[in-house]
């Protein structure tokens, strides 16, 4: 049996000329990235914007600071499609666009927990997230989420030292 590598586009010259002509002069790949983007900002702005909100105390400051880290974002986009979780790469954008306008409270949260577990405490208890919705905002499994969340709860108890069943 005769075995044949495989090729991500056609060999030929005149071939892949013919295939970057039929998807704009971009390579498909390309093309499917660059359509992914406008889907991933619709998904998760709302969500950015609000937390953005909830950190910085102003629904503007929120909505505005969301959409600078998406515009970030726009410009990293290959990046971020090529790292493990892009969803993750693109929490991070945001992580460090709204931090240097965090509140008070929202400084004394980031300083006394890890920052995931800060955002954790964030999405499940200040807007409400599930699990599931906010481990994929986060770019993580649910469990993986959850195993974090439960981490920071623990961290809360033993800081304020009360059972942990008050705590949930």
């Amino acid at each position: 049996m005769q075995q044949h590598s495989i090729h991500p586009w056609p060999r030929a010259k005149s071939e892949r000329n013919h295939s970057l002509r039929k998807f704009g002069g971009h390579p498909p790949g390309r093309r499917c990235a660059e359509a992914a983007y406008p889907a991933f900002c619709l998904e998760h702005h709302s969500l950015y914007s609000q937390f953005a909100a909830a950190v910085t105390g102003s629904t503007s400051s929120g909505r505005r600071l969301a959409r600078a880290a998406l515009e970030e974002l726009a410009a990293q986009w290959l990046a971020a499609l090529r790292s493990p979780s892009p969803s993750g790469f693109a929490w991070a954008l945001l992580a460090d666009t709204i931090a240097p306008y965090r509140t008070g409270s929202a400084r004394t949260l980031y300083r006394n927990f890890h920052v995931a577990e800060a955002d954790a405490l964030l999405l499940r208890h200040r807007l409400g997230c599930s699990v599931t919705e906010a481990g994929r905002v986060m770019g993580m499994s649910p469990d993986a989420f959850e195993l974090l969340w439960r981490r920071a709860l623990m961290n809360a108890t033993n800081a304020r030292h009360m059972p942990a069943s008050d705590a949930i």
